[in-house]
């Protein structure tokens, strides 16, 4: 049973959003956001679950924000149909109210969104990668859509590169494969989408399966990059 007490409601076509603190952005903010980005996410990959989601933006406790996809059933698995999606985002009760926090909770809800298009069970070599690019899209579209300023890009990059610098750190495989992503970009900005576009379609196609085969769309757009992990 859901005790929480809901500070707002809003809906839209697609989305459900509920609130439980009083946040810097609006219930039809983010609602504006998530059906911008559904809308572009499907020019880019096809179209998306013909369900509402439910969107939840809860309370947790300081410095242990996150977000997460809390699906009732997995979103690729044995059924063709989607019966709920919920996303939850959980932020402290005063997030938001920097420019940085702000795009880092514009990152989540849109992040969390992507993976209804390039989500589910893949080999474990592979998880980095499908992580690293939700990662970088996530950012582009909040660039591209004009909800986060190009220097949320100039932030990361710098990011990424001292994560690869240093070695050690547990991202260190994402960080390389977004700077990867970032110069196919760059040189190619349609072979980054082809490679979106194809990897949705692996996990369409593959609804039926338990784990996702997406090696051959690895193949063809990393090339000797992914051969060489």
């Amino acid at each position: 049973m859901n005790n929480r007490a809901w500070g707002s409601v809003a809906s839209s076509k697609h989305f459900t959003y509920k609130a439980e603190a009083k946040r810097p952005w609006s219930s039809t903010s983010i609602l504006e956001l998530l059906e911008e980005t559904r809308q572009e996410f499907e020019k880019l990959m096809g179209p998306g679950p013909d369900i509402v989601i439910q969107v939840e933006d809860r309370i947790c406790e300081p410095n242990n924000y996150g977000a997460r996809a809390e699906i009732n059933r997995q979103i690729y698995s044995l059924r063709e149909h989607f019966r709920e999606i919920k996303i939850i985002c959980e932020l402290p009760t005063d997030y938001g109210y920097t420019e940085p926090e702000r795009d880092l909770a514009y990152h989540f809800f849109v992040h969390e969104l992507f993976h209804c298009w390039i989500g589910g069970a893949v080999s474990k070599p592979y998880e980095p990668i499908v992580e690293a690019i939700t990662q970088y899209m996530t950012s582009w579209m909040l660039v591209h859509l004009g909800w986060c300023s190009e220097d949320l890009f100039v932030r990361e990059r710098a990011d990424w590169q001292e994560i690869v610098d240093t070695e050690n750190s547990s991202y260190t495989i994402i960080a390389g494969y977004k700077l990867l992503f970032d110069q196919m970009y760059t040189d190619d900005a349609e072979y980054l989408f082809a490679f979106c576009k194809d990897l949705a379609g692996c996990f369409h196609e593959q609804r039926n399966q338990e784990e996702i085969d997406i090696l051959p769309v690895l193949e063809h757009y990393l090339e000797t990059a992914f051969e060489s992990d």
